[in-house]
């Protein structure tokens, strides 16, 4: 099986892949509304970009037990051949690229690897760790195999009940209040969003207190820091951290904080990018998630910000609680580190 590039999310512990082909954004889970005819695997519906999106869980789609929601959960907005729907993780991690193996049929024995089966086109290796690659088309257009088992699960079975109830029976005033906060808002997007159908894709990562996006279609792979080992570059600037074996390939490693003169975090997370056919290494603090953006909810640049670095930067835009900058990286790339080559 061709090798892509997928989303990571973690749920339960368990580690998933899902291919960043269909991905159209990632937010923090809202306040949703009930659907009384709603599939047992769906847990509500939110506005979304003026879409009312479905919001499946893995649980209930698999037919395991459904402890429901928290504040800090994620909901990954994917689209299917015009389909839109929303996927729960507890964790988003990474963008790498995978190459998943099938599942060996005569190893699946138990009805609930059969469910498993239905959905997972296949098995994949993260750093040793075994993930599981969704099949999106199963997943949103096979008939529900667990509602054929006749196992609807209690959760679901008063579709009259309100989102808190239903899933998030132990949250807090506090946390009522951020799930309706995070709907609004939501909302409220869909009025920059229609004015354009273009969209750009980053790489969210973190760079000491700063949230900086990097162009999604630069970026080839993403690691650990520590599973590499750096070799010094004599005379080298001191954002060049050194160089690294990646893939049989040795890339310099460069630290992003440096050149944008932002202070760093240790630094734990490694973004390979390729520009031209050139391949860096760049190192950040840590990486959050993949974020796609539509052209006209990129802003100017504050006049706070020097000379120096607009031209490195092309915008910026509202992320999380604070803002995002997004990053030039051709042009960064050209002027600081290879200024004859790019």
């Amino acid at each position: 099986m061709s090798a892509n590039q997928n989303l990571l999310f973690g749920l339960h512990g368990s580690l998933y892949g899902i291919s960043t082909t269909f991905v159209r954004e990632i937010c923090w889970l809202p306040e949703l509304y009930s659907l009384a005819t709603a599939p047992i695997d769906t847990i509500g519906i939110f506005n979304w970009r003026s879409r009312m999106v479905p919001v499946m869980h893995l649980d209930l789609r698999f037919g395991r037990s459904f402890s429901g929601c928290s504040v800090t959960d994620r909901v990954i907005v994917v689209e299917f051949q015009g389909t839109y729907l929303g996927i729960v993780a507890h964790e988003v991690y990474d963008v790498q690229l995978l190459a998943p193996v099938p599942l060996d049929l005569a190893l699946i024995q138990s009805r609930q690897s059969q469910i498993d089966r239905n959905f997972i086109v296949g098995i994949a290796q993260s750093n040793d760790t075994p993930v599981a690659c969704l099949d999106l088309d199963r997943l949103i257009r096979e008939p529900d195999v667990v509602a054929a088992l006749g196992e609807e699960p209690a959760i679901i079975a008063g579709a009259d009940a309100d989102f808190y109830s239903r899933c998030c029976p132990d949250a807090t005033v506090a946390d009522r209040a951020t799930f309706a906060t995070r709907a609004l808002q939501l909302k409220e997007s869909v009025t920059k969003a229609q004015s354009t159908t273009t969209e750009t894709g980053v790489l969210v990562v973190q760079i000491g207190t700063e949230y900086i996006g990097l162009p999604l279609e630069l970026t080839i792979d993403v690691d650990a820091l520590d599973r590499f080992v750096l070799s010094p570059v004599p005379v080298a600037p001191p954002y060049l951290l050194g160089q690294l074996n990646w893939r049989g390939e040795i890339l310099p490693l460069l630290e992003l904080g440096g050149v944008l003169q932002i202070p760093t975090l240790p630094r734990q997370e490694l973004v390979i990018i390729q520009v031209n056919d050139i391949k860096i290494g760049i190192a950040v603090d840590r990486i959050f998630d993949v974020f796609y953006l539509a052209t006209d909810q990129i802003d100017a640049l504050p006049l706070s910000v020097n000379d120096r670095l607009r031209g490195y930067l092309s915008g910026v835009t509202n992320y999380a609680d604070g803002l995002m900058y997004l990053v030039k990286l051709q042009e960064l790339v050209k002027r600081e580190f290879l200024p004859t080559s790019v």
